[in-house]
C-alpha cells in the first residue's frame, strides 16, 4: 500500500487488486483530507496505490507508507500531477481512479492566497472534463455540498458523460466508488 508524493514519477503496474487512486483536491486551505481518504482507502483496499500531491514529510503519520520518501525530486509537480492523472483516469488498461474530493476551505487554516481557494482543483476539473466528452475518463467526486460553484461543475460533467453525474457526500462512499470505477 504504497503513496507516492511528489516530484519522483515511479513506474507502477497497478492490478485490479492494486489499483491506482490519485487524490485531486484542494491541498492549501483545505486541511489534510488526504489523510482520512487514505484511510478509508487502505481499509477496503490495503494493496492500492496512492499518488497524493500533498507535501507530507517525515513527521506525518502515514509517513511508512511513502515510497521513496524524501528522495531528490526529478520534475515539477505540475509534470508529476499530470502523469499520475493521466495513468490513473485515462490510460487503457490501466485500473485507476481520479479522486476528487471537494472540500470547504478551512476555517482555521484558510488558503493564504492571493489566488483564490482551489484554483488548481478547478482547472483540472476543467481539463478532464473535456476529456470526458472525448473519451472515457475514470473519476469520482465528492465533498461539501457547500463547495462554490459545485452545481455549475456537477452540471458539466453531467453534460459531458450524457447522465447525471454522481457526487458522494461521505469518503466511505468516494472509496468505494472510486474502487468500483477503478476495476471496470
Amino acid at each position: 500500500m504504497p503513496i507516492y508524493l511528489p516530484k519522483r514519477i515511479v513506474t507502477l503496474k497497478p492490478t485490479l487488486k492494486s489499483p491506482l487512486l490519485f487524490l485531486a483536491g484542494p491541498i492549501r486551505g483545505g486541511d489534510d483530507w488526504q489523510s482520512n481518504m487514505v484511510d478509508h482507502i487502505f481499509s477496503k483496499e490495503p494493496s492500492a496505490n496512492i499518488a497524493c500531491p500533498s507535501r507530507w514529510d517525515n513527521s506525518h503519520r502515514l509517513m511508512r507508507h511513502f515510497h521513496q520518501p524524501f528522495s531528490q525530486a526529478d520534475n515539477r509537480q505540475l509534470v508529476w500531477e499530470r502523469h499520475y492523472l493521466w495513468q490513473a483516469g485515462l490510460e487503457e488498461d490501466v485500473p485507476g481512479c481520479i479522486i476528487f474530493w471537494l472540500c470547504r476551505e478551512s476555517i482555521t487554516k484558510p488558503h493564504p492566497g492571493p489566488e483564490p481557494y482551489a484554483m488548481d482543483t478547478r482547472r483540472e476539473i476543467g481539463k478532464f472534463t473535456v476529456f470526458a466528452e472525448m473519451m472515457n475518463v475514470r473519476m469520482v467526486f465528492g465533498g461539501n455540498r457547500s463547495f462554490y460553484g459545485l452545481d455549475v461543475i456537477l452540471f458539466e460533467l453531467s453534460e459531458a458523460y450524457g447522465v447525471r453525474f454522481p457526487f458522494y457526500e461521505t469518503m466511505e462512499e468516494v472509496a468505494t466508488n472510486a474502487l468500483l470505477t477503478a476495476r471496470r
